[in-house]
Parts: C-alpha cells; structure tokens; sequence
C-alpha cells in the first residue's frame, strides 16, 4: 500500500438524493479516508470556470456514516491531485456542458472517468460496436422504422438514451397502442433505442463490475415479481451468480476499449450472455456485490485509483500529508 498521501474530489450529486442502498462513492470515500487520504465533496452547482481556471465549492469529508463535512472553501480544483466524477444520469444538456467545464481542469489533476469519455461513450448505444455480442437493436428517431423493427419480435424494450435505474424504460408489439407509445417516446426524447426483449431476464440480469478493464466482481438482479425490469432501483432481488467464460471474454474485450478510453471504472449489463448496457458515468452495485460476494470491492476501486494518480503524477505534486489539501 502506497504511503503518500493524496487529495481526492468526489464529483457528486447532493447527498439528499443520493439511494443509499446502492452508493458506490461513500464506500471508497471512507476507504480513501481510513487510509489517511483527504477526500473532498463537490457538485456541480458549485463549479465556475474563470480565466481559463476551474473553481469549485469544496468540502472536506470527515467520514459519510456518519456524514460529517468541514465547511466549504472555494478554490482551484488543480489543488486536487484527483478528481472522481460521480455524478448520475440522466446524461442531458447540464451534464454535456459539466464536461466542457472539466476540459480546461489542470491534466495534472486525474480524472476518473475521463471527462471525454463520459462524452464519447453512451450507455446505450456504445455496446452497439460489437452487435455480435448483443440482442438484437435500433436507434432511430422514425416511428415507422421503430414500429418495423418491433413487428419482427413479440415485445420490444425501449430505452431512453440518456437515463439510468430502468427510468423511462417502456415495452412494445406490433400493435395500434405500441405504435402510439413509440410516437409519444419519441417526442420526449428524440432519438430511441428499441432492443429485442429477452425473456431470460427474468431470471436475472447480471451487472460485472470492470475496474481498469478487468472483471472484479458481479450480482445477478432478479426483477420483482411482476416486473420484467432487473434494475435494483426498481426492486429487484440480488443474487449470487457465477461469470460465464462467454461473459468474462466480452467484459475483457469491452474493458480493453473503455481503458483506452479513459474509462478506470465501469459496470456492463448482461441478459442471457448478451450485452445490453456498459454504465461509465456512475456505476454502482458494489453494495450488492459485496453483499452476496462476501467481498469489498471499494478496496480494489480505491486500489486502482491511487495506482492511476502514482501512474500519472510528478513526485512534486504529491502531499506530504492529509493537511496539506486546500
């Protein structure tokens, strides 16, 4: 374990609305800080871009249970060593422009993930650069050509592009009512995925966790009863599950991409072996998996986080000590 000190941002959205059942950031928040890291909280509300410079509103996190913070100080970010962008979907214009703001922060300053590639990667449509390894999928904003494509199948699943946790998620046939729940979507929200329905998903929908491009661990989400969505936010069950090697080989050929990417920290989404989403803006499920795994997987997270900030610093910007943050 490394014995230099650094001082890390966590890219949040407000604490109140954070679902602590399935928070991933304030587990590896009070790993940083048992380890004697400083670990900063800010949002994005509170972020300005001046003369080229990033500022932001920055809180020192004393510990998250309980949740205890120093006042804020708003400052330049380049006082960080790293920053973690955590902040949820939905990916819309607030979060596009948040992206913009961080380009002009420091590159001494790491970013995880980086802020171009939460631009470059869609959750939705970026497993479709290798359709062999998914159902079968449109993106299109022609109600005739979405109607089409779901007359070839009993029961198609619509997604918005740019939503999270099974929102916005709808289902359709062929029918006078799918057609009329395609044009309304569409109004809504431009352009639409519509993905063969898998019936296996109702024996679960495995999330695998991928950190710096590797598999570490993995949750089978059963939907509740009645449902045919396997999000946790939506109530499914969590269960122990085994990674098939068909699985293990797309999550590694998928990792290689987003690492070139600049993407540390990952989760895909998998429904009988077949990819269906790769979540790069906040994934979670670590709770889940660390439930059912007997695992603690903030522990690798925290890991790869402080070798990608040794892997990318000048020794002069180390921190001699928690203090030395802003």
């Amino acid at each position: 374990m490394s014995a230099a000190r650094y001082r890390i941002g966590f890219l949040m959205d407000a604490y109140d609305s954070l679902n602590l059942a399935t928070e991933t950031s304030l587990l590896c928040m009070d790993e940083l800080i048992a380890r004697g890291h400083s670990v900063y909280w800010l949002e994005q509300s509170g972020l300005s871009l001046w003369g080229g410079r990033l500022y932001a509103r920055l809180v020192r996190q004393q510990s998250t249970n309980p949740f205890l913070q120093d006042p804020a100080d708003t400052i330049g970010v380049e006082a960080l060593d790293a920053l973690v962008i955590r902040k949820d979907p939905p990916f819309d214009k607030s979060y596009l422009h948040l992206t913009y703001l961080l380009d002009f922060l420091d590159p001494a300053v790491v970013q995880i993930n980086s802020p171009g590639a939460l631009r470059d990667v869609n959750e939705k449509v970026h497993t479709l650069k290798w359709p062999e390894y998914c159902p079968d999928t449109m993106v299109s904003r022609d109600p005739d050509v979405l109607l089409e494509f779901a007359s070839r199948y009993d029961r198609v699943v619509l997604k918005p592009l740019d939503d999270c946790s099974g929102r916005g998620i709808r289902f359709a046939g062929a029918d006078a009512a799918s057609a009329a729940r395609i044009r309304a979507m569409l109004e809504e929200e431009g352009y639409v995925l519509a993905q063969e329905f898998l019936p296996g998903v109702r024996q679960g929908d495995k999330r695998v966790y991928l950190v710096n491009g590797q598999p570490v661990g993995w949750v089978n989400r059963i939907p509740a009863p009645g449902s045919d969505l396997a999000n946790i936010h939506q109530g499914a069950i969590c269960r122990a599950s085994e990674l098939t090697m068909r699985e293990r080989n797309i999550s590694e050929v998928v990792g290689a991409d987003l690492v070139n990417r600049g993407i540390l920290l990952a989760g895909l989404d998998f429904i009988d072996g077949r990819l269906t989403e790769i979540n790069v803006t906040s994934p979670s499920a670590v709770r889940q998996i660390n439930e059912v795994a007997g695992s603690h997987l903030e522990i690798v997270i925290v890991d790869a986080i402080v070798d990608r900030i040794e892997s990318m610093q000048p020794q002069s910007r180390l921190a001699s000590s928690p203090g030395d943050a802003a």
